[in-house]
């Protein structure tokens, strides 16, 4: 893929960005509605378009790829999780703001935009690719992720929450892609169909939620801008240039720096309120990371 076909294609996704900031800023959607599109996008929605985009005729090297991804997506995880404990503990003193910096640090929006990217720049494949790395980064979440905020043994409460519609969608996929099972054409089309307004939904419902915060309160945040200098530059970068040294296909090379260096978690701020960590915090370093990957993103992609 040229140069000019990867900024065409996420100038493309970042219109709808912009569209769903400008729906909120004219009250076109309230809060509660953004909440409500959200959930059909990540329980209905996205799950279907995993499932579509396994539809495909299987091949030996995707078995291969999927495994190499899977060890490079934990390494990944747990080499960065390790780290921000230390780098946490550099900017504040705070155990509230530390947990909540970790779970920024770590944590990426895959789905909302990991995803997206990933399908319009590889299509299935690229989704497939990228499944793997979203499952990954599920179990790190309900079992590192959330201890990050408790000082208390780890609840195995916590591993219910990975039976989650996006992962049960990866499970039926792979399991279709590796027996051969074709889904019926009927039933295939109302699955592309619903899967298909994930991403554009998806893209909208963060520009909605940037549109709540100014621009001021976002990059004068000190903690919020160490976080943005290492999740969406430092660490993608040093994981790129380990990735350039390994002999690897440049589709599986860009779907790992794609997830890598993926803005915080938009549902980071639900996680930092219901498990006791600083939401606002959070919701800084969202919306800073988010606005940050509009040039680090195809950056990373074009030294690829």
């Amino acid at each position: 893929m040229n140069i000019i076909s990867i900024l065409s294609e996420i100038l493309l996704l970042f219109i709808y960005v912009i569209l769903g900031l400008y729906i909120k800023k004219r009250q076109f959607v309230t809060e509660t509605g953004i909440q409500e599109i959200s959930k059909i996008v990540v329980n209905v929605a996205m799950p279907l378009l995993v499932i579509s985009s396994v539809n495909i005729e299987y091949k030996p090297e995707y078995a291969n790829n999927m495994l190499l991804i899977a060890v490079l997506s934990f390494l990944y995880l747990a080499t960065v999780t390790i780290t921000s404990k230390k780098l946490a503990s550099l900017v504040t003193d705070d155990k509230v703001d530390r947990s909540s910096m970790r779970y920024a640090l770590v944590f990426g929006n895959i789905v909302f935009l990991g995803y997206p990217l990933s399908y319009a720049l590889f299509g299935d494949v690229g989704v497939l690719y990228a499944s793997v790395y979203v499952a990954m980064q599920n179990i790190f979440q309900w079992t590192l992720g959330v201890h990050f905020f408790s000082t208390d043994k780890f609840k195995m409460s916590n591993l219910k929450k990975l039976l989650n519609p996006g992962l049960i969608a990866i499970c039926i996929g792979l399991t279709l892609l590796f027996l051969g099972i074709q889904t019926p054409p009927y039933i295939l089309r109302i699955i592309k169909g619903v899967g298909a307004i994930s991403v554009p939904l998806a893209l909208m419902m963060i520009g909605a939620t940037l549109a709540d915060f100014r621009i001021k309160e976002i990059f004068t945040d000190k903690r919020a801008q160490f976080v943005a200098f290492f999740k969406s530059i430092v660490f993608p970068a040093l994981f790129l240039f380990l990735l350039m040294a390994l002999p690897i296909d440049k589709t599986l090379k860009s779907v790992l720096v794609i997830m890598a260096a993926a803005p915080v978690q938009a549902s980071a701020t639900v996680i930092a309120h219901n498990f006791g960590g600083d939401s606002i915090v959070v919701a800084k370093c969202v919306a800073l990371t988010t606005t940050l990957c509009a040039l680090t993103l195809p950056a990373f992609l074009l030294l690829i």
